[in-house]
């Protein structure tokens, strides 16, 4: 029997990731879990993002995709994959499943133009000088990904192919 899968897309704020997992869910069955929903329902402390919230976000992700695992043998979610819950979160679910990283790529100004014309009530609201920052972090931690989707000038069909090789290959 074959382990679980869990496909998890890293990238920058705007890169496309919940675009791309909804064409994992649409066209290949992949059920993409939006864990920003889960995030939104934590209280935010007054002192921003600390530890102890951070910690909590990323508890409840991890419960919670375990949970959808019980009910399907794969699922797909995003994360900028920036901060140390992050990796511990990562980290165990490796440890019971097999977790497969596809990295979103493109430009700052792309997914600067894309986070101003996308729907904000389905993403966590950030200001601009913070997605600006964040989007250096993610491109400087440059964590290593199992496969890379550059999702530049990239029609649908173009990614819908590229996501099938990738699928193909894990």
């Amino acid at each position: 029997m074959q382990p679980k899968r869990i496909y998890l897309l890293i990238g920058p704020k705007g890169s496309g990731k919940s675009y791309i997992g909804d064409l994992l869910d649409q066209h290949f069955g992949i059920p993409f879990i939006r864990v920003e929903d889960w995030a939104r329902e934590i209280p935010k402390p007054d002192g921003g993002y600390t530890e102890e919230y951070l910690s909590e976000v990323f508890s409840t992700i991890e419960n919670g995709i375990r949970v959808e695992l019980e009910k399907h043998n794969q699922v797909c979610f995003e994360s900028t994959g920036l901060s140390s819950h992050f990796d511990a979160m990562y980290n165990s679910l490796k440890q019971s499943f097999k977790v497969i990283t596809i990295g979103i790529k493109a430009s700052d100004t792309l997914c600067l133009q894309r986070i101003q014309a996308r729907d904000s009530s389905i993403h966590i609201p950030v200001s601009e000088t913070d997605i600006q920052k964040i989007n250096t972090l993610v491109r400087e931690r440059a964590i290593p990904t199992d496969h890379t989707l550059v999702n530049e000038d990239t029609s649908e069909r173009e990614l819908i192919q590229e996501l099938d090789l990738i699928l193909n290959r894990s």
